[in-house]
């Protein structure tokens, strides 16, 4: 489906399976800044029905990305043709139906703010709005560190726990309680959690000390999200030393690890920088919940 438009406009498409390959060379442009959506097109191939991928084209050629997660409620803009991010945005704001009463714009900075000129439209506003670092470490930046083999996937035995925590997480990450909000949709987070092998905790006689996932991987790198400590047992490295076994091991199955953090958060970047990260993008969240 193409819309067409005059010359100083893009064309809007949405694309389908047969698209991948090109699609995968846009993205390819920057394989680490965009690993979420690179990880999504491998896994999915562009098949899965709630699942929207709208491309702006200039003389044929794709310009800007807008993925609508019709059950995720990720809404990622990807492109620096902003006029183009802000014509994505108008469409989207049309297709809202399609979206979950809540949702997530998650990208780079520039895009967010172009697409949030437009998008939602008539809806509600942003719930709340962060502006972040993208930060990335290259294999071979990694200073030594204590090994910790006590750092494993979350297991089924561990779901209170990680219940517990990922609440606490959120609550003081987003200012809101999972528990509260969407029970029945975290409840379900959580069983994944423990199943699917992509969170890591470390557990011992104190109870959880550390806790992160990874919520993406290519070959070019693996993202990690949800880095958490809870708060009593902050200031003792218990952080430093776990996600860096967590980097480690990342860094045997991509060329880099990257992660994004509140430009607030300074004991994170503090961390993040003892680590060996480094800049990549200025990044922004903005979280809307359209049943308010």
């Amino acid at each position: 489906m193409t819309l067409h438009a005059d010359v100083h406009t893009p064309a809007l498409e949405r694309l389908g399976p047969a698209d991948v390959p090109e699609l995968l060379t846009f993205l390819d442009d920057d394989p680490v800044s965009n690993v979420y959506p690179l990880a999504l097109v491998l896994r999915d191939g562009l098949v899965r029905p709630r699942d929207e991928y709208w491309v702006a084209r200039r003389d044929g050629r794709i310009t800007s990305l807008l993925y609508l997660g019709g059950l995720s409620g990720a809404v990622l803009p990807v492109g620096g043709d902003l006029p183009a991010m802000r014509a994505l945005g108008r469409l989207a704001a049309g297709r809202m139906a399609q979206l979950p009463k809540r949702f997530q714009v998650v990208g780079p900075r520039a895009a967010v703010y172009a697409l949030l000129e437009v998008f939602p439209g008539d809806g509600p506003p942003a719930r709340l709005t962060r502006d972040q670092y993208y930060l990335s470490l290259e294999q071979g930046a990694l200073p030594p560190f204590e090994r910790l083999p006590e750092l494993r996937p979350a297991r089924r035995e561990d779901y209170p726990i990680v219940y517990e925590t990922g609440a606490a997480l959120r609550t003081e990450e987003l200012l809101e309680d999972p528990r509260d909000v969407d029970p029945i949709a975290y409840a379900r987070r959580v069983e994944e959690d423990c199943r699917d092998g992509h969170t890591y905790v470390w557990r011992d006689a104190r109870g959880l000390c550390f806790r992160a996932g990874i919520s993406a991987l290519t070959a070019d790198a693996a993202q990690i999200s949800g880095v958490y400590t809870p708060p009593a047992l902050r200031g003792q490295g218990i952080a430093r030393r776990a996600l860096a076994e967590l980097c480690a091991r990342a860094l045997q199955r991509a060329r880099r690890v990257c992660l994004f953090v509140n430009d607030f958060n300074a004991p994170a970047l503090a961390l993040y920088k003892r680590l060996g990260f480094t800049l990549r993008a200025e990044w922004a969240s903005a979280f809307f919940d359209s049943s308010e």
